[in-house]
């Protein structure tokens, strides 16, 4: 069902650098004190030295016919014996062995691996795969409690025969229930999306799985129409009532990948439905994404348009402005030239008269006060009225709610959508729109005869405009969702908050109280304010001038050195050339990245030779060559429908992004990442990121002298293979949890290396980064 590969259960590496040996295999004054206690000869203190450090460092006893000759000779050299020296064969001292595994855990204090112990995890396997899909999760659910017990690790075989069987349990079990409530006439309707309708070409559970193309304006339309249609087959949200998301996602990616005819073939009803029901659910919810992922891009493109047409009608005006003041000059010019008003009045009069009069100048300076100040507003309904009925199709099929006691923006929208065929241009300010800006009301709100009314229009793109930015940031959420649901159902409960705390407080050194987590926060306000004005003199990239405005200095370039080609030249020459396919296959055979790719299921792959396929899959999808190309030069096992079912029902971008882990954290056990520099030093290269005002998040930056972020691009020098781009806005946890992979992964503590940091980086680039050290799986 899955390899050991995929699992933490541990197994020697292939090859062990010194590095691995010495943390691993290193034999402490207390060890050889008791090797030497409990032995005689040369023989039997080798062998217990390998039984104890091999028992120590894989949890389990292994054989010595698997245990690498490194291994062997590394642990040989520290008991000072010669390099030729051999093992004596176990089945030659079989009482010898028994008891130096009895001597082994007696002094790991370790456990035997009992029926208690079997009872314990298959309890603990059972109620985890109520929220894990993956066989190899279970499994390492069960190592996890065996290690924190000290208890001897059984054969992997066991582990994965139990995590097997105690899966299939669960799946049955939630088969039945999600499946319990269904009725005839929706199993029918079930039943009718694996068959192929008078007139079409294609089954209903087809055209469910693929999609209408991306979700541009030019489809904006069909994706609404897919949403509604989708709604329409069955509601499947009350079937899955205390059923875990992870496994819904499990059903419905393992329907995805399954083709017309695997899902025909399947004979577990319950399990049949369940799969269809899993695959609506999520494509209805991925579809809601889809819909309000472009109506964000559509109202951003809005406002770009409008702001495009002020800057050339600005440009436009800038000879009229040029007129206007010129009329200017002609009148100052004149007023030292007279002495009574009467006579300035009528030559003013007679230069506006001779320049169209005062109808056509009063238009004229209207024209140009229009476009003053930044004001894009004027234009916005312009470019609104291409998405405007789209806009209202896609409101009348999603539920939106406010996820605040503000209902402001839900009621403006309402109102807007009773209006939607309204023609007057002007309607009843009956609604409150106290959500928008100064500049918005101004456009907005208008008075006739003292009564409050609405510029219609204007109104219409302001309600629009507030829902994106409410979308965005979680004001408003979007019922039966995934991207844009209520964040708030995705906190922990306040009590296991509080659990929490004093360990989270602890990992960041911080009080975990409220007045004195105000007091330390102070002082560390104070004691940069302290170091950052003594540090001034001595920073030669920042200044302040006389109006108090700060400035840092523009990075110069360094020159490139001579002597670079003559590098670049040595380097190419020393490196042989490599075909694409050899070094993928040399990788796979190192890293074996493909231990990730399988079923979606989790079930093994039903390939008579599952390397190869993946290893072609990956070469021919990544060189875009596609199926039949790659099936052309491929050997005969492999064609293109072997190739066409691997790519759609073996890999997804979670799986490559997991190979593509995997080959990094092996390339990062060489000694070349070392070589580029220590692990106290990191570059830190920031772009500006325009935010909207009013932003908890962002600040007047000092370099561009706006309001914004920093798109963050920080290269650890000794580690620049990677690159963490680091979002303040939207997507911060999942660019900060990736940081912490790459940290984490090459044993460098995150809380230490921002540290690292704070110290390197210039202190008038710093930003704030607050973080869990410890994500959960959530």
């Amino acid at each position: 069902m899955t390899s050991v590969d995929r699992t933490a259960y541990p197994h020697f590496n292939k090859s062990l650098s010194q590095k691995e040996l010495a943390s691993c295999y290193a034999l402490s004054d207390n060890e050889l004190t008791f090797i030497r206690q409990n032995t005689r000869s040369q023989h039997s203190q080798l062998n217990l030295a390998i039984r104890l450090k091999t028992r120590q460092h894989l949890g389990y006893f292994i054989t010595f016919s698997q245990i690498p000759f490194s291994v062997v000779q590394f642990i040989a050299t520290q008991l000072n014996l010669p390099e030729n020296f051999r093992l004596i064969p176990e089945r030659r001292d079989r009482k010898a062995t028994y008891r130096y595994k009895i001597l082994s855990r007696q002094y790991l204090d370790s456990h035997l691996f009992t029926q208690q112990a079997r009872q314990n995890i298959v309890s603990l396997i059972h109620q985890s795969a109520y929220t894990m899909s993956d066989p190899a999760d279970l499994i390492n659910v069960a190592l996890e409690y065996l290690s924190k017990k000290n208890i001897e690790l059984p054969a992997f075989s066991t582990l994965k025969r139990l995590a097997s069987h105690e899966r299939q349990l669960v799946h049955n079990e939630l088969y039945l229930q999600i499946t319990q409530s269904l009725t005839i006439p929706q199993q029918n309707t079930l039943d009718a999306l694996l068959l192929i309708k008078e007139g079409e070409l294609t089954t209903r559970f087809t055209w469910v799985k693929q999609t209408p193309g991306p979700a541009t304006l030019q489809h904006f339309r069909l994706w609404a129409d897919r949403l509604a249609l989708l709604d329409n087959i069955i509601d499947p949200r009350s079937f899955f009532h205390g059923v875990a998301y992870t496994k819904i996602r499990q059903f419905a990616a393992e329907a995805t990948a399954y083709a017309i005819g695997d899902m025909r073939g399947i004979r577990n009803k319950p399990k049949l439905y369940t799969l269809l029901l899993s695959l609506l659910f999520l494509t209805q919810s991925t579809t809601r994404d889809e819909v309000i992922t472009t109506f964000l891009r559509r109202m951003k493109r809005v406002v770009h348009s409008a702001q495009e047409k002020l800057r050339i009608m600005q440009e436009k005006h800038r000879e009229t402005e040029e007129h206007l003041i010129m009329l200017l000059g002609a009148v100052l010019q004149y007023s030292p030239e007279t002495d009574t008003d009467e006579a300035l009045g009528k030559h003013v009069r007679k230069i506006m008269t001779a320049q169209g009069g005062l109808a056509a100048l009063s238009s004229l300076v209207n024209e140009v006060t229009a476009c003053h100040n930044n004001n894009y507003l004027p234009f916005l309904w312009k470019f609104h009225t291409v998405n405007r009925s789209v806009i209202f199709q896609l409101l009348n099929v999603i539920q939106l709610h406010s996820s605040t006691q503000d209902c402001s923006l839900i009621n403006a929208l309402a109102y807007v959508c009773q209006h939607q065929k309204t023609r007057k241009p002007k309607i009843p300010a009956d609604v409150d729109i106290h959500f928008a800006s100064q500049r918005w009301h101004a456009f907005v709100c208008i008075k006739e005869n003292g009564h409050p009314f609405f510029n219609r229009r204007a109104l219409e793109v302001c309600v629009f405009l507030h829902l994106a930015e409410a979308l965005q940031c979680g004001d408003i959420y979007v019922e039966y969702s995934n991207e844009y649901a209520d964040y708030r159902a995705q906190l922990l409960p306040w009590e296991a908050c509080q659990e929490r705390l004093s360990a989270y407080c602890q990992s960041l050194s911080l009080p975990d109280s409220g007045p004195a987590f105000i007091t330390a926060l102070q002082k560390q306000l104070v004691l940069a304010a302290e170091k950052t004005d003594n540090d001034f003199p001595d920073n030669s990239e920042f200044s302040i001038d006389d109006e108090g405005i700060p400035h840092l200095k523009r990075a110069g370039t360094s020159s490139t050195p001579e002597e670079l080609e003559q590098f670049k030249k040595a380097i190419y020459d020393r490196m042989p050339e490599r075909h694409l396919l050899d070094i993928l296959r040399d990788v796979q055979h190192w890293t074996r990245y493909h231990k990730h790719f399988g079923p979606a299921s989790g079930a093994s792959p039903k390939l008579s030779d599952p390397a190869r396929g993946y290893l072609f899959t990956v070469f021919g999808f990544g060189c875009n060559l596609g199926t039949s190309q790659t099936a052309s030069h491929a050997p005969g096992n492999i064609n293109r429908q072997t190739l066409r079912r691997i790519n759609t029902q073996h890999t997804n971008a979670a799986k490559l992004q997991s190979a593509l882990e995997e080959i990094i954290e092996n390339y990062a056990r060489f000694d070349l990442p070392s070589f580029w520099g220590k692990r106290n030093v990191a570059i830190a290269d920031g772009t500006h990121m325009e935010l909207r005002k009013n932003n908890l998040l962002g600040e007047q930056h000092i370099r561009y002298g706006v309001m914004g972020g920093l798109l963050i691009t920080i290269y650890p020098v000794n580690i620049s293979h990677y690159s963490v781009i680091l979002s303040p806005v939207a997507s911060g946890k999942r660019c900060i949890s990736l940081m912490l992979y790459c940290l984490t992964s090459l044993s460098i503590n995150p809380i230490h290396y921002m540290q690292i940091l704070r110290d390197r980086v210039n202190p008038f680039l710093r930003w704030p980064i607050y973080w869990e050290s410890n994500f959960s799986p959530e």
